[in-house]
């Protein structure tokens, strides 16, 4: 089974790779294949939230009540807000004039993973065909703040739709089996968009969805590897949520002749630093010790070799050029990678662990890297 991960062109490459690699570590019958960006079409309507209850709110089908919990936003939007959107036709139709464009097979999968709101305010859907679907990647931190990178809901919502088309055979029957009081199951329907943070803790189908997926002519395969990435998705979340308040961060592997950065208790986590960037790093992770900023001159050859190893400069001029700027003390360029630096680490664990991974100044005068080295493993 190929399922076909198509992207919005504004959706960052480095979050969509971040997905692609969560979906990736657990291995199994189906096969996630990336596309290249899509340029979506215009907009020619625009969504009016005139309070935090509509932002929050689903457009629901007939027949559903919608809930009234109060939740408390995690980023500032003012009422109200003007936003433009796409219907869900036009969505469904990139998948579709997509398939048509690079003639994929009928009963593939292509899920869009799309950064332009969707005119019923939906997390994701799935067309008629059971085959297309959409998945938003933008505002979760309204939902989930920093306690969880986005990459986690985004995966989340791709496999529960994945599941869903396992377990019905039309789109109507899949709103005939929703929840309308929510229980932690992937089959809430989450009218107050809020509560899909019950759902994602649980990662789960309660026993009658899992009653009538069983009933269901689904190849075993690929429900074991969905429900794998599924339990994997709760771990993390847990992991991450709990980490600070157990002071326990996670093991990083330093990988390949590239020297790719993952935290691997946090799903396989890159860490997508650039060459300049990585090289720096690799530099203060071989020193525990620390090094004082008018001293890095000292470890030019080393951060030489770094730069050279994993860069892409095409020659030895460009490489000296990008070393010599990074170690001149009169220059702010080593200030500028290491805020980067700081700024990726942050936004994958949030900051009080990025204070761990990050290259700090400390009081003795020196930057280094506080992370116990006993937690860093260079493989192959």
């Amino acid at each position: 089974m190929k399922v076909h991960l198509i992207r919005s062109k504004n959706y960052d490459i480095e979050d969509f790779n971040n997905v692609l690699n969560l979906l990736r570590k657990y291995r199994g019958s189906i096969e996630f294949v990336p596309s290249e960006p899509i340029l979506m079409p215009e907009s020619d309507q625009e969504e009016i939230y005139n309070t935090k209850k509509d932002f929050e709110t689903k457009e629901p089908f007939p027949q559903m009540r919608l809930f009234s919990e109060e939740f408390e936003p995690k980023k500032e939007i003012s009422f109200p807000h003007r936003r433009p959107t796409l219907s869900w036709d036009q969505l469904f139709e990139v998948c579709k004039k997509y398939r048509r464009d690079q003639l994929i097979d009928e009963n593939d999968h292509i899920i869009l993973m799309n950064d332009v709101p969707n005119d019923k305010n939906w997390f994701g859907c799935v067309d008629a065909t059971m085959k297309n679907y959409f998945v938003q990647t933008n505002d979760w931190d309204w939902y989930f703040g920093n306690s969880i990178d986005d990459r986690f809901p985004v995966t989340y919502e791709i496999v529960s739709w994945l599941l869903r088309s396992m377990m019905f055979q039309k789109q109507n029957d899949i709103m005939n089996h929703v929840h309308e009081e929510p229980r932690g199951c992937m089959m809430d329907f989450c009218v107050d968009k809020t509560q899909i943070v019950l759902k994602m803790r649980t990662a789960d189908l309660c026993p009658e969805c899992l009653g009538i997926l069983e009933n269901r002519d689904a190849i075993r395969t690929h429900l074991r590897q969905l429900f794998d990435i599924m339990d994997g998705l709760r771990d993390n979340i847990m992991f991450r949520q709990r980490s600070h308040l157990l002071m326990r961060l996670s093991k990083m592997e330093i990988r390949g002749m590239s020297k790719t950065i993952y935290l691997t208790d946090l799903g396989d986590l890159q860490i997508n630093l650039n060459p300049k960037e990585r090289a720096l790093y690799l530099l203060y992770l071989n020193h525990p010790e620390g090094i004082q900023r008018s001293y890095l001159i000292d470890y030019k050859t080393e951060l030489r070799s770094y730069y050279a190893q994993i860069s892409n400069q095409a020659t030895n001029e460009l490489i000296d050029q990008a070393i010599n700027l990074l170690v001149d003390i009169t220059d702010n360029n080593m200030n500028e990678v290491m805020a980067r630096i700081r700024a990726k680490f942050k936004h994958a664990v949030g900051e009080e662990q990025a204070k761990d991974y990050s290259i700090t100044f400390t009081p003795h005068g020196t930057h280094k890297i506080l992370l116990n080295r006993e937690l860093v493993e260079f493989v192959d």
